[in-house]
């Protein structure tokens, strides 16, 4: 075989087909088996409601399969496979099918529960926001809770990635939801997605009766004005973690063990630029601190602090490159994560991005050469 020849796989595949699931506006999906492997998957087919709209949407549609297979998360939609007709203007993509109902008849029968859906809904966002991309079609239809209780954000056949250094113009959608007022001057941006979250919420709330919701503040603070509203999910969820904060205490000993951690791990510190974002992934964080602290256990002192700093910032900063950070300091932060529950893990993190929040900031300019 020579280098980038094609390769043909001549086995077909069949699926069985079991049921239509729906017709939304750029497509038709059906539920299908694979009985080789006993597994349900969703299909969805290009397929938009307008036969006038097949060419125009048909890049959407490439572009929600370029998106899906760059992005892997618990709360978002899977993709496992796709199928493109250009030729015809049609194509297929193969999806995770997730039996449950859409958040709005969950929340109906299950509104003790609307907090947790609240939170994983920030977190899928949030990702989305990490990863510059913009759903744009934010309605309860498109967010489904699964039998086990797992938010997925499904439908990106309208999302779009966006550089942030530019305003992004609104598109022509059916909106659920009264619209923005950055819709007069042609802006759909990311505070543009946490208005319709949170409107989507407000709407579950007035729906309700007597619900004591704890993030009320919050979706009040989503649905301002877009100048005055939240800049990013990121910040929601630093705020929910604050919500939080008088049900998790810590004892004394563990305050200790945070505070010398935490004041030894800022000094290492010189500078950040603006916009630095911070790793919230705490499985890894715990993971690369024990992997540091493994390769370090035979010293006093890490050996290098680059190895550190970067486990918990994303992107550029300047740091001391000696200046001391003990192996004990850094075992006693691994047992104080690995000893607390998930809510008590995120605090301990939420507390750290308030002393980075301190850290001397600057613009970074980018002035790297190509050679």
């Amino acid at each position: 075989m020579k280098k980038e020849s094609p390769i043909e796989f001549i086995r077909k595949k069949d699926y069985k087909f079991l049921e239509e699931i729906g017709q939304g506006g750029t497509g038709r999906t059906v539920l299908l088996q694979d009985e080789l492997i006993d597994e349900l998957f969703v299909c969805k087919k290009y397929q938009p409601f307008y036969k006038e709209h097949t060419k125009l949407f048909f890049k959407y549609f490439i572009d929600e399969i370029k998106i899906l297979h760059t992005i892997y998360h618990k709360n978002i939609v899977r993709v496992f496979n796709h199928y493109l007709y250009p030729d015809r203007n049609t194509g297929y993509i193969l999806m995770e099918y997730i039996k449950g109902e859409i958040i709005t008849d969950f929340l109906r029968v299950n509104l003790d529960k609307i907090e947790d859906i609240f939170l994983q809904t920030i977190e899928g966002f949030r990702y989305l926001e990490e990863n510059n991309i913009l759903h744009r079609d934010i309605r309860p239809e498109n967010i489904l809770i699964s039998d086990d209780g797992v938010v997925k954000i499904i439908d990106f056949g309208f999302s779009k990635n966006i550089n942030f250094e530019e305003q992004t113009k609104s598109i022509s959608l059916n909106w659920r939801y009264t619209t923005p007022n950055e819709f007069t001057k042609n802006i759909y941006d990311n505070k543009t997605e946490i208005y319709f979250v949170g409107k989507l919420f407000e709407e579950i709330l007035l729906d309700s009766e007597n619900v004591n919701f704890k993030f009320s503040a919050l979706i009040s603070k989503m649905i301002l004005p877009h100048e005055e509203r939240y800049s990013s999910f990121f910040d929601i969820y630093r705020d929910s973690i604050k919500s939080t904060l008088s049900e998790n205490e810590f004892t004394l000993e563990e305050r200790k063990n945070y505070q010398f951690f935490a004041n030894n791990l800022i000094e290492l510190f010189s500078q950040m630029p603006y916009g630095t974002k911070y790793n919230s992934n705490l499985d890894e964080i715990l993971k690369k601190l024990e992997e540091l602290y493994n390769n370090s256990i035979l010293e006093d002192n890490i050996q290098n602090n680059n190895k550190l700093t970067k486990i918990f910032i994303n992107g550029k900063f300047s740091y001391y490159p000696k200046k001391q950070f003990s192996v004990s300091n850094l075992s006693s932060i691994i047992q104080l994560f690995k000893s607390n529950s998930d809510n008590k893990r995120k605090i301990i993190l939420n507390n750290l991005w308030e002393r980075f929040d301190k850290i001397e900031r600057y613009n970074h300019v980018d002035n790297d050469l190509p050679f």
